[in-house]
């Protein structure tokens, strides 16, 4: 009786959460800078919003520099898959061996900290 459309349902608008994330903190943090300009020059005192805008910024840069991480291993993985589609094993072994380097590094760091205290 009704005939449902079939509509393509385009990937073209199709934003990550990750990426809409920071560009909704990049938008934040731009009007509060433009709001911080804006009470400056009609001479209100603006102290407290200048050190909320900074720590804003720094927030923002910190998660550019965490996600622009998690694409550069999830690109990593992903061509891992392009070149041997059987790889899920060597994929965990990879992940697993920096995981263990790691966590050994920042043991040995923390202990040699410690030892240069005493």
């Amino acid at each position: 009786m009704f005939k449902r459309s079939k509509r393509k349902i385009s990937n073209s608008n199709f934003l990550p959460f990750s990426k809409k994330l920071l560009e909704y903190s990049r938008f934040e943090c731009w009007a509060m800078t433009v709001a911080l300009f804006l009470m400056q020059g009609f001479g209100i005192d603006t102290g407290e919003l200048y050190q909320v805008c900074l720590a804003g910024w720094g927030g923002y840069g910190v998660a550019k520099a965490l996600y622009y991480n998690m694409a550069k291993s999830d690109h990593q993985i992903q061509l891992l898959r392009k070149i041997e589609p059987d790889a899920a094993g060597k994929i965990k072994d990879i992940i697993m061996d920096n995981t263990e380097k790691l966590l050994k590094s920042s043991i040995d760091d923390n202990a040699e900290d410690k030892n240069k205290e005493e």
